[in-house]
């Protein structure tokens, strides 16, 4: 029968170029085919089949041209048929070189973190396994590492152990490969083992200042003021220590230390506290300025506790300081002194101004010149052209530079064929495109003919002048080419050596290109105001220095150096500073020796030890000096007070080491420092101490005295208070004394008016006014006589303190007893006139002015009303009218006060006057005034009358002691109603009322007179203070307006 397969060919999968077997084994077959692919294959010299039947590989080939992968099977057969085997497949093995991806070469993770190292594997048949390797070890999976289907390793919360060495490797039939390796680090944040603490360290001293920190990797220390502002010329970092040498207050700050690396950073701060003198930041520039323009001098000072600074000027002396906040005319200084400006200058402002910086720990100070100029110097010509021969079609070139150090200067070119005809300038835009006029100022003509020759002339133009400087162009067949010439190279910038009212020495170095040529010199030029153009002072010198003579004072000067030789003159040099031609501060000085002194008397030179007050005018300072006598000739002693005023004293010998200062001013603020000086030199201002004078009396009397008699029986007392500047403390009150037939009377009040009732008629006073502080009583005002007069409108007076005391007798009695009846009726008589004119005039035009007849529906039916306040008022009792003992005719303390209610004056009413005695009287010139008015009670023809003109006035009641009334002073009027005739309902206070009493009281009130323009005289009510009597420890209180008499 047909063959049987007993060995069906198996699958492999076989590296390319390697060996492999299908085998194929059958019972009864006469022949054994194999197909690839379905294709019968034929042997070749790689490819055989063996007699067992098997199929051998001598190599696998997976080429283009030869690819033996693919599907395999047998036949078997013989002369009854044939028979196939299985399937049997050929896999040729692949791995590719390349990873698909793979790590980084280097991976930092910080502690704690999680982190993934990616590797997918080369392309292979069969797919290759991805396993991961650390330090030569296989990584196996756990609960925090973990190796993906697609071969990333991950590890999660790392830890300092999982630092190492990673490999990713593939690998499959075809072989193996691996990722090159991976370092991983686990990095651990940086902390602190010692970190730095506050210090306070003394001026010159060495700090140091600790921090230590540990960390993976190890982490990097630096340091940093938190400010930002770290002194990198003293401050030196060792062993994780930062070292401050030197140290002053300018050190003082916060210091942060902060350790960093790649994991985190951390930080840690200490505050250092240097107590030093003050630092000068910034030094005053000397400035240059016209007549007219702003400058301004910056000198900034810095140190803890904050400097005073202080500016003082050139004209005025040694005692002008400008403090600041301050201004003089056109000068200003800012509110924390660092910036000095003068608007608008002049030329006396020239000078030497001074800034001054002093606190507890020191003093600095700085200087800068200001000069003050008319005019700024012409331009000069730097290089200028020269005469120059050129054969025609050669090429010509004119150079020309200008010098400006105030302006820019402009170059312009001028050509005229010859000197008699009239030049015409020369553009870039020029037809001919043979000139050329290039940025340099340099003018270049090409292809020259004839016709050029000529004067070609640059002019220099600048804001500040012009010059010129002209060539000539020569146009000839045997013109030679011009040769290049080497100029001298400038000298240095001119040093003032000497100046005096008429001469100045100036000096300067030579160029250090200078030639060994023997031949060259010098040549110096000057300019002043007035001059179009500079001079020169000088043809030849051969050395660095010269002299310049016969100079006019108190102008302003500069002066340039050119150096000179047989091939022309060099570059101008640098031009130096301006200076004025004047007398010398110190003419036994030199400007060597100044420059010295200067230098040594910079450093600390003197200390103050103590300022001791000693008076209210007068403190003793006290010093000592840190140099040897001799390097000092005294010191200046200032005193400097809040209020700008400046006290200074000159102390000779250098063996002085306390001074008395006197004449200041009481209760003041005031700055004490030194300033040491040698010869006309003066160096760094010491420390300073600041205090406060005790108080003094004041220094005047109060003036202005004046004394008004009024017809309603109480005299008012007004005076001016004591300017602050004389006042030499805080005036707390004002003491008043009356004096008559040799017995003195006196009160004490604190605002600038006293009130007095019940003076006897007739009674000649002599009134002193004094000003009290805490010190005590000031001198008194000169005397002021005063006559009680009489109760009418005609006893009035009006004293006033001066030269002259005006003084009144009272009228005779009988003239009163006339002229009340005759009032009376002219009264009765003007109300029935005012009342017919009423019931005439349309209801339409009411009267809007303050008369006696209003409307009833807008006033109040009745209020009494009382003037007077808590204040003290004055009220004979009948057994003082009998006697002739004026003091007993002043209130004692603790006797009772009339009291009168406030209620508030409301804007549109209309105030209500009162007045113990109501007379009618023509209008006097002398008095000014007229009668009192009052609204009252209305009758039935709806008219009100004043009948509170015409009745006595009403009952008043004591008030009690702990009544405050108020403020006097203030914008708000009040009116007053008695407590007797309580009609408004005011439950303010209940008086103790009776209205059997026939008291009476001798009290002192402060009252407001206003004049009225209308003729009425009336008092307005005044709020007194809680404080009734005076006493040593009473405050100052705000004044308010004097009493006034005034109607409305």
């Amino acid at each position: 029968g047909s063959p049987v397969i007993k060995e069906h060919p198996e699958s492999v999968i076989v590296p390319r170029n390697d060996p492999a077997t299908l085998s194929c084994a059958a019972q009864g077959a006469s022949r054994i085919t194999w197909f690839h692919n379905g294709q019968e294959i034929i042997t070749s010299s790689h490819r055989v089949q063996l007699p067992s039947g098997s199929l051998f590989f001598l190599r696998v080939s997976s080429g283009k041209r030869e690819n033996d992968a693919g599907t395999y099977w047998c036949v078997a057969s013989n002369q009854f048929g044939t028979t196939r085997s299985s399937n049997a497949t050929v896999t040729v093995a692949t791995l590719s070189f390349e990873f698909q991806t793979k790590p980084d070469s280097d991976i930092k993770i910080r502690l704690g973190d999680s982190a993934s190292l990616p590797c997918r594997p080369p392309k292979g048949a069969p797919i290759p396994e991805v396993t991961w390797q650390r330090n030569g070890l296989e990584v196996t999976n756990s609960t925090r590492i973990t190796v993906t289907l697609v071969g990333d390793l991950i590890i999660h919360r790392t830890v300092k152990e999982d630092s190492g060495i990673y490999v990713c490797r593939a690998h499959n039939v075809a072989g193996s490969r691996e990722t090159p390796p991976t370092s991983v680090v686990v990095m651990v944040p940086p902390w602190f083992t010692k970190t730095p603490s506050n210090f306070t360290a003394a001026a010159g001293s060495q700090v140091e200042l600790a921090c230590i920190a540990n960390g993976s990797p190890s982490p990097a220390v630096t340091w940093r003021r938190l400010d930002g502002k770290m002194p990198l010329g003293k401050a030196t970092k060792e062993d994780k220590k930062l070292i401050l040498k030197d140290v002053n207050a300018m050190d003082s700050g916060v210091y942060v230390c902060e350790a960093e690396n790649e994991a985190g950073i951390t930080s840690s701060r200490a505050t250092l506290t240097v107590v030093n003198a003050p630092e000068l930041t910034q030094r005053p520039q000397k400035s240059i300025v016209l007549s007219g323009e702003r400058v301004q001098f910056s000198c900034h000072i810095e140190g803890d506790p904050a400097p005073l600074i202080l500016w003082r000027l050139p004209s005025g002396g040694r005692n002008v300081l400008l403090s600041p906040g301050t201004t003089s005319g056109q000068m200003a200084v800012s509110e924390d002194g660092q910036d000095f400006v003068i608007n608008s200058t002049v030329r006396q402002d020239t000078g030497t101004y001074y800034c001054l910086g002093v606190s507890k720990g020191g003093g600095v100070s700085a200087q800068a010149d200001l000069i003050v100029a008319e005019a700024y110097p012409p331009p000069v010509v730097g290089i200028g052209p020269q005469d120059i021969t050129v054969p025609p079609g050669g090429m010509a070139s004119f150079t020309c530079e200008g010098v400006s150090e105030e302006a820019t200067p402009l170059i312009s070119w001028w050509y005229k064929p010859a000197a008699h005809l009239p030049p015409r300038q020369l553009n870039k835009g020029n037809d001919d495109p043979r000139f050329t006029l290039p940025d340099n100022g340099a003018l270049i003509i090409r292809d020259v003919r004839a016709d050029d020759s000529g004067i070609y002339t640059c002019k220099i133009t600048a804001s500040t002048g012009r010059v010129e400087q002209e060539a000539i162009l020569r146009v000839t067949n045997e013109a030679r080419e011009p040769v290049q010439t080497q100029l001298p190279a400038p000298p240095s910038k001119p040093r003032i050596l000497f100046v005096n009212e008429t001469s100045v020495h100036i000096t300067w170095m030579p160029n250090s290109q200078k030639s060994s040529d023997a031949g060259e010199w010098y040549s110096v030029e000057y300019w002043r105001h007035g001059w179009e153009e500079w001079r020169i002072a000088d043809a030849v010198m051969s050395k660095e220095s010269c002299l310049i003579s016969h100079l006019t004072p108190s102008l302003v000067y500069t002066f340039l150096v050119r150096a000179v030789n047989g091939k022309g003159a060099s570059f101008p040099s640098p031009w130096s500073d301006p200076v004025i031609p004047s007398q010398a501060s110190n003419p036994n000085l030199t400007t060597d020796q100044i420059r010295q002194a200067r230098r040594r008397l910079s450093r600390p030179t003197v200390t103050l030890t103590d300022a001791s007050i000693m008076g209210s005018d007068s403190v003793k300072l006290s010093w000592k000096f840190l140099v040897l006598g001799d390097l000092v000739e005294g010191v200046l002693a200032y005193a400097v007070a809040a209020k700008g005023r400046v006290q200074m004293t000159t102390i000779l010998g250098s063996s002085s080491s306390s001074h008395l200062l006197k004449e200041l001013l009481p209760n003041t603020q005031y700055t004490f420092f030194l300033v040491p000086f040698w010869q006309s030199v003066e160096g760094s201002p010491s420390n300073s101490f600041s205090l406060t004078t005790p108080e003094d009396v004041p220094l005047v009397a109060p003036e202005n005295v004046r004394i008004k008699v009024h017809d309603d029986g109480f005299t008012l007392i007004t005076w001016s208070i004591i300017p602050s500047e004389k006042a030499r403390g805080d005036v707390i009150g004002y003491q008043v004394t009356l004096t008559h037939n040799g017995t003195h009377t006196t009160e004490r009040v604190q605002s600038p008016w006293l009130e007095a009732r019940g003076l006897i008629q007739g009674r000649l006073y002599t009134v002193r006014v004094a000003g009290l502080t805490a010190a005590g009583t000031g001198p008194f005002s000169a005397p002021v006589l005063m006559d009680a007069g009489s109760n009418d409108a005609l006893g009035r007076q009006d004293i006033i303190s001066g030269d002259s005391v005006l003084y009144a007798h009272p009228q005779p009695a009988w003239l009163v007893y006339l002229l009340v009846p005759l009032i009376i009726i002219f009264f009765i008589a003007t109300l029935v006139y005012v009342q017919r004119l009423r019931h005439k005039a349309p209801p339409s035009n009411p009267p809007t002015e303050p008369s006696l007849y209003q409307d009833p529906t807008i006033y109040p039916a009745h209020h009494s009303v009382n003037m007077y306040s808590e204040q003290k008022l004055w009220h004979p009792h009948d057994s003082d009218k009998e006697s002739n003992l004026s003091s007993t005719r002043l209130l004692h303390f603790d006797q009772k006060n009339e009291y009168a209610e406030p209620r508030e004056h409301r804007a549109n009413e209309t105030t209500e006057p009162y007045a113990t005695t109501t007379l009618l009287a023509t209008e006097s010139p002398h008095l000014g005034h007229g009668i009192p008015w009052r609204r009252h009670h209305s009758d039935d023809s709806g008219v009100q009358v004043n009948w509170s003109a015409i009745l006595p006035p009403p009952p008043s009641c004591p008030p009690p002691h702990d009544l405050d009334l108020g403020n006097p002073a203030g914008a708000v009027m009040y009116t007053t109603a008695s407590q007797c005739d309580n009609i408004s309902g005011s439950n303010v206070y209940k008086k103790p009322c009776d209205a059997t009493s026939e008291h009476t009281y001798d009290v002192y009130t402060q009252v407001t007179p206003t004049e009225h323009r209308e003729g009425f005289l009336t008092f307005s009510t005044l709020q007194g203070r809680g404080c009734r009597k005076l006493h040593d420890d009473c405050q100052p209180i705000p004044y308010g307006e004097p009493p006034r008499s005034n109607t409305h």
